[in-house]
């Protein structure tokens, strides 16, 4: 069990702070908003973390279990990475006016994991309204 949490703890953390790759190329508010909230992350600073995440915002885990900005707050405060990040492969950013899509993929404990974050432009500035990580089955 305990385990099980400390993965999920950096499949989440992995989720919202894997390296920028492609982003901002359209936008260069959403690659500022992007490195911002990963420095925030990386820092344990959750205020500032919280800064780019929308009120509502939902992160599903790879196991199934649904986090809100409240809890994810409470995770990350205090709490600064010390682990290196996995750079992430089939990194892709989409970009439909006030909506961006992520998709890539990552080795978290050795298992492979597609990654989905969904960024929204709200009051004029980027923010995170959704995280969805799926372990890929292996064939």
């Amino acid at each position: 069990m305990v385990v099980t949490i400390k993965c999920l703890g950096l499949a989440l953390c992995l989720a919202v702070v894997l390296p920028i790759v492609g982003v901002g190329q359209s936008d260069p508010a959403l690659k500022k908003a992007a490195d911002a909230r990963q420095a925030a992350q990386w820092a344990g600073n959750a205020e500032e973390w919280g800064k780019y995440t929308t009120d509502d915002f939902l992160v599903t885990g790879a196991d199934g279990v649904v986090k809100t900005k409240q809890q994810r707050m409470t995770e990350i405060a205090g709490h600064p990475i010390t682990t290196p990040a996995t750079t992430p492969t089939d990194d892709k950013w989409r970009v439909y006016g006030t909506t961006a899509i992520r998709t890539s993929a990552v080795a978290i404990s050795g298992k492979p994991t597609r990654l989905t974050t969904v960024w929204v432009k709200e009051q004029g500035g980027w923010k995170v309204a959704a995280v969805q990580l799926t372990n890929v089955a292996q064939p």
